[in-house]
């Protein structure tokens, strides 16, 4: 199943057997014995690109699928006859933090079976406050330039701010005119909606502590018609017709008619990070966690990579030992 898994994630048999440690020849073996088993190719050839075939793709969900009861199955026979050796307590975000968690969660227990992991839900007020007192490990959530400095930041990405206004507003035509829109946005400064209720995010949030940051360079003093901690419920205001908002990118409605987007000039993003006590020692579990958690991050397509010294640090631990590799393998 790993080595099926293995071929679709790459797109090669050269690309599958590096990363799991076999010959060339012998996955070529494997694929063309199951193929035949099966009565039906998995892959078109399409030059040196494996491209899955509709019978491929049925076979790779089965096989993911059966690896992960098989990765449940290990994980608890251990739990129950092993004492956990360590415990994480990660704080997290509702949605962001505690999806990565879940995304990682499987490939770091095959590696630490011993260690139990736990997610911490709050917002990023909150979340600062757990860390300082001690009370989660570490938190996965955003911070701006002008972070407090008791803290570390493992700083993984950035993303950036957008604007989003109801799809009545005097702007919208304008925004919708933008060539490849929502792709690329047009951008405006927020001088230019300044007559405009705001919906905001809530004090002791990122987005906002930037928000109030943008207001105060731009002399601009905001009517605040609504607040909220949550992404979801500002964007559905702002659809409403409610307000204009500040939303991270990753929180675009792409294909919503009720809300135009905006970029704003000039640009300003999130650091998105991992965020801990000054000076904490982390454990090799607690590493190897938080480098999951970067390599789940610098493939996304809405960020952009921006790791700091600590960030490249630990990835370049897990790289050159070969233990990522190791761990794409197993299973």
């Amino acid at each position: 199943m790993g080595y099926i898994t293995a071929i679709a994630e790459t797109g090669s048999l050269s690309g599958a057997a590096k990363r799991l440690g076999v010959s060339q020849p012998t996955l070529s073996v494997f694929l063309s014995r199951l193929e035949t088993e099966l009565g039906t190719d998995l892959f078109y050839r399409e030059k040196k690109k494996l491209i899955l075939t509709p019978a491929g793709r049925i076979y790779l969900d089965a096989a993911r699928k059966i690896l992960q009861v098989k990765d449940q199955t290990y994980q608890t026979i251990y739990q129950l006859t092993h004492e956990l050796q360590e415990e994480i307590i990660v704080g997290a975000t509702p949605l962001r933090g505690s999806i990565m968690v879940a995304t990682v969660f499987a490939r770091f227990s095959r590696r630490f079976p011993g260690v139990k992991v736990a997610i911490r839900e709050s917002y990023m007020s909150e979340l600062r406050d757990l860390v300082r007192q001690g009370k989660v490990t570490y938190a996965l959530g955003s911070c701006y330039d002008s972070e407090d400095p008791e803290f570390d930041y493992i700083i993984i990405s950035k993303e950036e701010m957008v604007i989003g206004v109801p799809s009545f507003h005097r702007l919208a035509a304008k925004g919708l005119s933008a060539e490849g829109y929502p792709d690329t946005l047009l951008p405006i400064s927020v001088a230019e909606i300044a007559d405009t209720p705001f919906v905001l995010l809530s004090a002791g949030t990122t987005v906002r502590a930037i928000s109030d940051n943008i207001f105060a360079k731009e002399g601009i003093y905001p009517t605040v018609v609504f607040e909220t901690n949550n992404n979801l419920v500002l964007s559905n205001m702002i659809r409403q017709g409610t307000g204009a908002g500040f939303l991270p990118k990753s929180a675009m409605v792409r294909d919503a008619e009720d809300i135009v987007y905006f970029s704003i000039s000039p640009r300003y993003y999130l650091n998105l990070s991992i965020i801990l006590a000054k000076n904490k020692v982390l454990t090799q579990a607690e590493r190897y966690l938080a480098y999951l958690v970067i390599g789940q991050d610098k493939d996304n397509p809405l960020y952009t990579p921006a790791l700091n010294a600590y960030a490249r640090k630990l990835w370049n631990e897990f790289q050159q030992t070969g233990d990522g590799e190791r761990e794409g393998r197993k299973g």
